[in-house]
């Protein structure tokens, strides 16, 4: 299909800019999109909250999750765990459970850090008011392009939690990203210079792109 050629021509270049980046390029730029996002209504107005555990040069949520814990809201992290009942033999999906400290993360599928399997207080994505997310490039209309396993756009189809993506600005292109029916889109993008507002985020924080 020629959007899903498109897609993993994207995903390529980003995925090898983002690989570029020092360490302490990565640790500035997350300090800069952290701050930003925690000054958001999204943030703010949320009491449960999923992050992910940076990879690969994504930006850093550590300062988020303090943040959180600091301000008494529960945080939640993903973990692809087996769909149990008929029908479910072999299937994944991804599922949030919450954690109190990082040291309960521990690395496990594709290298990244989870929360242990049967941990405490399991939700689905509907059940939380805010998700972060992650992601290889994103347009301004909310377009979002992850690492294409699809788990993120599987557990947020049809959640009606906002969902916030953390990007660096080069991430975020000018151009369209080429969108498939299963493909969701995010609310809000925060970068190091402005948090932009898309039409999915349905009427939150009105305004569009924002220098803030």
């Amino acid at each position: 299909m020629p959007g899903s050629a498109e897609k993993a021509r994207i995903r390529s270049e980003f995925l090898e800019l983002r690989r570029k980046l020092p360490f302490e390029e990565v640790w500035r730029l997350s300090s800069m999109v952290q701050e930003r996002f925690l000054s958001s209504d999204f943030y703010c107005g949320a009491r449960l909250i999923a992050l992910y555990s940076s990879f690969g040069n994504e930006v850093l949520t550590d300062e988020i999750f303090a943040a959180a814990v600091r301000d008494g809201k529960e945080v939640f992290y993903p973990r692809v765990v087996p769909v149990s009942g008929p029908g479910g033999s072999g299937s994944r999906r991804m599922m949030f459970f919450r954690v109190r400290s990082l040291e309960e993360l521990a690395v496990g599928s594709y290298e990244l850090r989870e929360p242990p399997a049967g941990g405490q207080q399991a939700s689905d994505a509907d059940g939380l008011d805010l998700v972060v997310v992650p992601g290889v490039a994103f347009d301004e209309q909310g377009g979002r392009l992850g690492f294409g396993k699809g788990y993120y756009d599987a557990a947020l189809a049809s959640a009606g939690c906002h969902k916030v993506a953390l990007a660096y600005e080069f991430q975020v292109v000018k151009v369209k990203i080429p969108l498939e029916p299963h493909d969701v889109a995010v609310s809000a993008i925060a970068t190091e210079e402005r948090l932009i507002v898309t039409k999915a985020s349905g009427g939150a924080q009105k305004g569009g792109a924002r220098r803030i």
